[in-house]
């Protein structure tokens, strides 16, 4: 029964640290894990330390009856959105439905004005447009005949992709048109213009609920960072050894400046 943090009074106990490294080496994970006793090991442990506190600090707010937890999808979509969360954060909303649940309740206030979601467009304008492309069969031949294409596989030729009279003669030919034989370096190229589109650039308004929604969900996730931090400030004790992993002050800590 030894403590080694604890949360307000609520102690975590040195058992809880074990059991839940037992967990971890009899996963999926074990083969990556540090060998027990390195350097490496005690810093995990540390990590497992700071889950486990954060778990407690979830466990003390008590969300309405009616609170569906979310779906992790809705919270951090892609890995991208779970690094942004933080590893504790991450593996906590992973594992507790209770945790996605105070995570909404924190995080219901968020929100995103058209401003914002306004200045992400013109920042960002690229990824809501679409350059000229044609989608075509293509063969290079090393004499000026006309190839065979019939078993050449469709690919998506970018405009700025190609160079020189080949792309010129590509994006001049209209759909369902053969191209070439065209010379450049390469040899002779033949190519089958099989659906032709035009350079597209969206507008504001056919892209701001999809940027809204984006906005939004970072800007929670962002939030519920800020407050899982300052709960841990105000509520959580370590004991020495089992510091956080990034304290200087603790030997293990190999992160420099």
């Amino acid at each position: 029964m030894t403590p080694i943090a604890w949360v307000g009074d609520q102690p975590v106990l040195l058992s809880e640290v074990d059991s839940a490294e037992a967990e971890l080496r009899s996963g999926r994970a074990a083969t990556t894990l540090p060998a027990q006793g390195s350097s490496e090991a005690r810093q995990l442990r540390r990590w497992l330390v700071q889950r486990l506190t954060a778990e407690r600090i979830v466990g003390l707010v008590r969300p309405r009856e009616e609170a569906t937890p979310p779906e992790l999808a809705k919270i951090a979509a892609d890995r991208a959105a779970m690094l942004e969360l933080g590893s504790v954060a991450a593996s906590l909303l992973t594992r507790s439905p209770q945790a996605r649940a105070v995570f909404n309740e924190v995080t219901e206030e968020i929100t995103v004005t058209e401003c914002e979601a306004r200045r992400y467009f013109e920042a960002n304008f690229e990824l809501f447009s679409a350059p000229e492309r044609r989608v075509v069969r293509h063969r290079v031949l090393t004499s000026p005949e006309l190839a065979d294409l019939s078993d050449s596989p469709l690919r998506t030729v970018v405009r700025g992709q190609l160079a020189g009279p080949v792309e010129q003669a590509l994006f001049a030919a209209p759909e369902r048109s053969v191209v070439g034989p065209v010379r450049d370096p390469l040899g002779w190229h033949t190519l089958f213009v099989e659906r032709a589109y035009p350079e597209s650039r969206g507008t504001f308004a056919e892209a701001r609920e999809q940027i809204t929604a984006r906005l939004l969900a970072a800007a929670r996730r962002r939030a519920f960072g800020d407050w899982l931090d300052a709960r841990r400030a105000e509520l959580v004790r370590l004991e020495p050894g089992y510091e956080h992993p990034g304290d200087p002050r603790q030997p293990d800590n190999t992160h420099r400046h």
